[in-house]
């Protein structure tokens, strides 16, 4: 038997299920390996260089034991590596994840203009929070590589590993159908709202999240890989987590800009449900940005036709 004929699939379907079992457990292994690692930590007093190391071994010990999940399924049932669901290292990576943060970045910049224009942004504070100042020159890069790395197992399963599975069994586009309605779904119920719910519903924030998915899985078929999704899904959190952060009760570690939303509501956008995620204006912005993902997928699917004869 060859390599190419021992790889398998799993079914979409289980999948699904998979995911949001592999997710659970491993978050529940991941709190364990996160408390036993940082308790050395507990009794020091605050400070910046103290916050960088304990962010990076929660976030490195607390989704470990979902990456090593997932890996054992792919190594042992589907006989193929990691790095297949949509990894790839060079110059190709740097250039789509570059991409997608520049994506995530232009998103916020809507959400802020939208939700100014609506009367439901105001500036409280700037430079706030337990660690602010010159501590946020290497807290802020420390952030991103913590959201990076708590949402890349969220691409790799739903981008690099649903829509792939869904994808070569039924199509690109019921691939990511399925893939967004699995996301969305995974936001609101599973294994892992027993233990700490994410979200609390509205049928926006779920539309929201759907055209989020689908978003992200028209950039991971475009690009061939999960760098500029990746990048796109955690630019957004890790700007409305430090930078332009909406106040909503809770002790800030770092917030550039603070602000508060005088008119937060499920529909208007509201931070306490989901940050710049719940709204319509939301709603709007990722419409427009996935028709213009599709346009772009499509056009690159496109042959090139030939030119004439001896021409360049």
């Amino acid at each position: 038997m060859t390599a190419a004929r021992s790889v398998r699939d799993t079914h979409p379907l289980l999948a699904v299920l998979l995911a949001q079992l592999i997710y659970a457990a491993g978050v529940v292994a991941g709190i364990a390996l996160a408390a036993l690692l940082t308790r050395p930590f507990a009794e020091a007093a605050p400070s910046g260089p103290l916050i960088a190391v304990v962010t990076l071994l929660q976030t490195v010990a607390g989704h470990a034991p979902i990456f090593l999940l997932l890996w054992a399924w792919l190594r042992f049932y589907e006989r193929r590596p990691f790095a297949s669901l949509g990894l790839p290292w060079g110059r190709t990576a740097w250039r789509w994840h570059a991409a997608g943060f520049g994506l995530g970045a232009a998103f916020i910049a809507g959400w802020l203009a939208l939700q100014y224009a609506m009367g439901n942004l105001r500036i409280e504070d700037t430079f706030a929070g337990s660690a602010a100042g010159v501590s946020a020159l290497y807290l802020l890069p420390m952030f991103y590589l913590s959201r990076i790395g708590m949402i890349a197992i969220e691409e790799i399963l739903y981008r690099g590993w649903l829509l792939r599975t869904g994808t070569a069994r039924w199509g690109t586009t019921a691939g990511v159908a399925v893939s967004s309605a699995a996301f969305a779904l995974f936001h609101f119920v599973g294994p892992l709202m027993l233990i700490t719910p994410l979200h609390r519903f509205h049928w926006v924030l779920a539309l929201n999240l759907v055209l989020w998915s689908v978003l992200a899985a028209l950039l991971t078929l475009t690009s061939g890989n999960l760098w500029a999704a990746m990048a796109f899904h955690a630019t957004p959190l890790w700007l409305t987590s430090q930078v332009f952060v909406v106040n909503d009760g809770r002790p800030q570690v770092l917030a550039m800009v603070l602000l508060s939303q005088p008119k937060a509501s499920p529909l208007m956008g509201e931070a306490a449900l989901a940050g710049p995620f719940t709204g319509l204006p939301t709603t709007l912005l990722l419409a427009l940005l996935c028709a213009g993902a599709l346009a772009v997928h499509l056009r690159r699917r496109l042959p090139v036709p030939a030119g004439p004869a001896g021409g360049r």
